[in-house]
C-alpha cells in the first residue's frame, strides 16, 4: 500500500538547513532596521507571557501581604518612619552640597551636571546563564524606553537597554561577557574599561598597566565616556590586583555593588534635556581620537611652556652679560684715567760732581 505522505527529508539535510538558517540570522541580527522592526515586534509578542508567568508570583505575593500580622506591620511602620526621617535630613544636607557643587563647577568653568528623570520599573523574567545575563522589566517603548538607556538600582549601575517592546523591555547586565563599561576609580580618577566575565559577582579590568595606582577596596564609577552613563554612578569595588612579573597588564577583579541575583526592582533613567536623549552615541574609536587629541593637546602645551621657560632664562643670561661687560668696561675706563700727582724729571747730577772734585784735586 503506498503511504499518503511523502517520506520526510533525512535527518542530516535537515541539520544542515538549520545551521545555515541559524547562521543568516545571527550575521543579519541587528544590521538591518527590518531585522530591528522584527525583533521589536517579536518582543511585544512575546510580552504577554513574561505577564501571564508572572502573574502567579504576583498572585501569591497578595495572599502573603494580606496575611502579615498587624503587630509586625506597626513595627515595620515605626523603622520605616525613622528611616524617612532620617532620609530627609540626608536630602537637607543634599540640597545644600548640590547648590554648592555646582558653584564650584560655575568656578571652575566645567558644564553642569544634567538631572535625570528616573522611573520605577519591575523585573519580569531573568536569563542568568553562563552566557547570557538578561532580565525583561514591564517598561517598553509605550513608556519612552529606548535602546541604550542606562538602568540602575538602589547600589549602583546594573547595566542598558538592548532590546524595546511595545510594553517589555530587555536589558543587558553588567556581568554579561557581551558588555563592557567605562570606568574610573574615584580615588584619582584613573580611566579604566571593566568588562562582564558571565560571573554573577566579578567584573575585570582591560590592560591595566603594572603601575597605574589601583588597590583593593576602591570605588569604580562611572567615567561618562560612551554618552550612556553619566559620570559619578557607582559601578563595582575592587576586589583583587595581581601584578606579575612577567606580565606589562596587572589583572584587575571588581564585584558589582549591584544585586544581580537578587534584582526585583530597578531604575530607568531619562536626561532631563531632551536634546541630550537624542544625541548619538560616541564610538570607542571617537573616544580614542579624542583621548588622542587631549594628550596632543597637553603635550603641546608643556612644550610652549619649555620654551617659554627657555627664552626667559636665554634673556635673563643676556642681561646678566651685558650687565657684566659694563662693569668691565667701567673698570678699565676708572684705571686709564691719569692722575693729578705731578712727576718729577730725571735730573743726571753726576757730571757736576765729578767736575768740582777735578777742580779740588
Amino acid at each position: 500500500m503506498k503511504p499518503i505522505f511523502g517520506k520526510a527529508p533525512p535527518l542530516g539535510l535537515r541539520l544542515i538547513l538549520a545551521v545555515i538558517a541559524s547562521i543568516i540570522l545571527i550575521v543579519s541580527d541587528g544590521q538591518t532596521n527590518a531585522m530591528i522592526k522584527a525583533r521589536s515586534i517579536m518582543e511585544t509578542a512575546v510580552g504577554g507571557l513574561y505577564y501571564l508567568a508572572n502573574t502567579p508570583r504576583t498572585v501569591l505575593d497578595g495572599v502573603s501581604d494580606n496575611l502579615v500580622d498587624t503587630n509586625k506591620l506597626q513595627i515595620e511602620n515605626k523603622v520605616l518612619r525613622e528611616q524617612l526621617r532620617e532620609k530627609n535630613a540626608d536630602l537637607l544636607l543634599l540640597d545644600q552640597l548640590k547648590v554648592e557643587n555646582q558653584r564650584l563647577r560655575l568656578l571652575l568653568n566645567s558644564p553642569l551636571r544634567t538631572d535625570e528623570y528616573k522611573k520605577i520599573a519591575e523585573v519580569l523574567t531573568a536569563q542568568t546563564d553562563v552566557y547570557r545575563k538578561q532580565v525583561v522589566i514591564n517598561q517598553g517603548g509605550s513608556d519612552g524606553v529606548y535602546v541604550g538607556q542606562p538602568v540602575i538600582d538602589e547600589k549602583g549601575v546594573v547595566g542598558q537597554v538592548i532590546s524595546v517592546g511595545e510594553n517589555t523591555s530587555r536589558v543587558l547586565l553588567l556581568t554579561d561577557v557581551t558588555h563592557s563599561i567605562p570606568v574610573q576609580v574615584l580615588r584619582n580618577d584613573v580611566r579604566l574599561i571593566a568588562s562582564g566575565t558571565g560571573e554573577t559577582e566579578e567584573l575585570t579590568l582591560d590592560n591595566v598597566p603594572r603601575s597605574v595606582d589601583i588597590v583593593k577596596g576602591d570605588l569604580l564609577v562611572t567615567s561618562g565616556l560612551g554618552g550612556r552613563f553619566l559620570e559619578g554612578y557607582p559601578v563595582a569595588i575592587v576586589d583583587s590586583v595581581s601584578r606579575d612579573g612577567q606580565n606589562y597588564f596587572a589583572t584587575v577583579t571588581a564585584k558589582p555593588l549591584a544585586s544581580m541575583e537578587r534584582l526585583r526592582y530597578v531604575l530607568l533613567l531619562w536626561p532631563t534635556n531632551e536634546e541630550s536623549r537624542n544625541v548619538n552615541t560616541i564610538s570607542p574609536e571617537d573616544i580614542r581620537r579624542t583621548v588622542q587629541e587631549r594628550l596632543e593637546n597637553q603635550g603641546n602645551e608643556s612644550r610652549n611652556v619649555r620654551k617659554a621657560l627657555v627664552q626667559e632664562e636665554q634673556e635673563s643670561a643676556v642681561n646678566n652679560h651685558g650687565s657684566n661687560t659694563e662693569d668691565i668696561q667701567s673698570s678699565s675706563n676708572e684705571e686709564s684715567v691719569p692722575t693729578d700727582t705731578p712727576i718729577e724729571p730725571n735730573i743726571d747730577t753726576s757730571e757736576p760732581v765729578e767736575q768740582q772734585y777735578r777742580e779740588e784735586h
